[in-house]
Parts: C-alpha cells; sequence; structure tokens
C-alpha cells in the first residue's frame, strides 16, 4: 500500500492542490495520505474501494476522505468517468472547522467508520464544476490568490454539503450509516420540499424498512420527520424574511395552509404570526 505525503502532493503555498482525472493513471492503487481530499463525479461512474468495501460511485457523489482511509478506485466495465480532486492539508482543515465551531457537528464528519458522501443535483455539480474552472485559469505564481480560492472552495463544500446541525439524541451513537446520510441530505430544503418521494430516492433501502428505523430513532413517521424539517425551515422564515406566512407555508412544502398552522401550533404552541412577532427583529424601517 502506497503512503501519499502532503510534503510530496501540496504546495504549501497553496494549501491544498486541485485536479481532474479522465484515466487511471496514478489514482488505481491502494493508499493512504496524511491530508484530507474531497472527490466528485462528474461524469459517467467509477467503483471505488475504500476501507475494504466496493461502492458504486455514480455522476454527482461527493466524497469527504480522511487522512488514513485506505481507498483506490476500479473501472466499471467499460464506462468512463471524470472526477474532480481537492487535496487540503489537514492543519487547513483543522482550522476551519475550529472557526465553524459545534455548531457544525465535525465529529460525525471526521468519526464516522465510511467517508461521509452526498449525492448532488445536476445544477451543484455543475456550480463545482464552474469553481475549478476558476481555479485553474489563476497563474500559478499568484499563490495568495490560489490559497485564498482554495480555501473558499473547501468551506463552501463542507458548509453547503456536510454541514449537520449539532444535536444531542441519546441514541445518536448508535444510527446507522445510512440513517445519517439520509439525515443530512433530508434537510436540505429541495429535499424535505419534495417529502418522502426525495426520502425513497436518497437510499436503497425498502420504505417499510425506511419506517421502522425512522420509528425507533426518532419516535416518528416518515411524514412526521420530514415535517418537523419544513417547520424548523418555516420558523426561520418567519423570522429572517418578509414573505407572507401564506407563501412560507407552501415555500416550506406544506400544500395546505390550515394543515401548516395545525402542525406548528403543535410544535411551537403559538400561532406563525404570534411566532414571527415575538422574534423578528426589523433592522431596515420606512
Amino acid at each position: 500500500m502506497i503512503t501519499l505525503l502532503a510534503k510530496q502532493s501540496i504546495d504549501p503555498l497553496y494549501e491544498g492542490h486541485f485536479a481532474s482525472h479522465k484515466t487511471f493513471k496514478y489514482i488505481t492503487e491502494l493508499h493512504i495520505h496524511d491530508f484530507y481530499e474531497l472527490f466528485l463525479i462528474t461524469e459517467g461512474s467509477i467503483f471505488h474501494i475504500i476501507n475494504g468495501e466496493k461502492i458504486l460511485l455514480t455522476a454527482g457523489h461527493l466524497v469527504f476522505i480522511r487522512p488514513d482511509d485506505q481507498h483506490y478506485f476500479v473501472q466499471n466495465a467499460k464506462n468512463t468517468f471524470q472526477l474532480l480532486n481537492l487535496a487540503i492539508l489537514k492543519q487547513t482543515v483543522k482550522e476551519l472547522l475550529k472557526y465553524l465551531g459545534l455548531g457544525f457537528a465535525s465529529g460525525r464528519l471526521l468519526d464516522q467508520p465510511e467517508p461521509p458522501q452526498v449525492l448532488l443535483t445536476k445544477k451543484e455539480i455543475d456550480y463545482i464544476s464552474y469553481k475549478f474552472q476558476l481555479l485553474m485559469i489563476i497563474p500559478p505564481n499568484q499563490s495568495d490568490r490560489i490559497r485564498t480560492e482554495i480555501r473558499s472552495l473547501l468551506a463552501d463544500l463542507l458548509i453547503r454539503h456536510f454541514s449537520i446541525p449539532h444535536k444531542q439524541k441519546k441514541n445518536e451513537h448508535n444510527l446507522p450509516s445510512w440513517l445519517i446520510k439520509l439525515e443530512n441530505e433530508m434537510q436540505k430544503p429541495d429535499s424535505f420540499i419534495t417529502g418522502l418521494k426525495k426520502l425513497y430516492e436518497c437510499t436503497h433501502k425498502s420504505p417499510e424498512h425506511i419506517s421502522r428505523t425512522i420509528k425507533k430513532y426518532y419516535g416518528k413517521t416518515p411524514t412526521q420527520w420530514i415535517n418537523d424539517f419544513r417547520l424548523e425551515y418555516a420558523a426561520n422564515l418567519l423570522i429572517y424574511s418578509d414573505k407572507t406566512i401564506v407563501i412560507i407555508c407552501f415555500d416550506s412544502g406544506f400544500e395546505n395552509v390550515s394543515y401548516f398552522y395545525q402542525l406548528f401550533k403543535r410544535k411551537f404552541t403559538i400561532s406563525p404570526a404570534l411566532y414571527r412577532k415575538r422574534h423578528q427583529r426589523l433592522f431596515i424601517l420606512n
């Protein structure tokens, strides 16, 4: 097994290394490294052998590799692929996570048995590809600018796609890894607004198994679980936006205003209007 070292792979002035791969040259042998790595499959598919497990990755899979994770890639028959890779110094990641604080729940990012991964939309893939293109046109001698752009991209990727609210759950340490990934995905507005359809698309588990597991760990049905995400989102919109309550209802994924009022009052004990009155702070006055 090969050990890749940051001092051989990453320019300390940049604090990171970025690349685009369309062939298996240099990336097919089992290896570990003493730095962090993020990679995104932008086209095609590829098998990822990670800590002894073989996983098929398709376009949109974004994976966060920690130091000492053992991995390599295997071609998926004759399928082609394109992979964007970002390698980052340990110290840079450490400083970013410290800055983000406890609300980021970095332990669930760093301490899972398997590297965290998420599945992105076509729009999200295009956005990250665009950010990589910007990096690739900066002259190599502009190290300060490259370092800033790499830090910006790293922060954007972690916050946008791997941020998990810090919650103390009695059984949190026993949550199945697939349920952690599912929760991470379903907390995104696009996901909880879509609802059950998105829930079932995010995992290969059967609807019955998903329902039993959510009930076991959260004491809720899948619909109740999703509605909690919607209600938390609606509560924030009431505080931080000037949208009407009816618009907030629909923007949060509810299709019936009276049902939204009923669920909101049950969760927060007061109506949406009173919640807004108590919590909203106005900084722009006519």
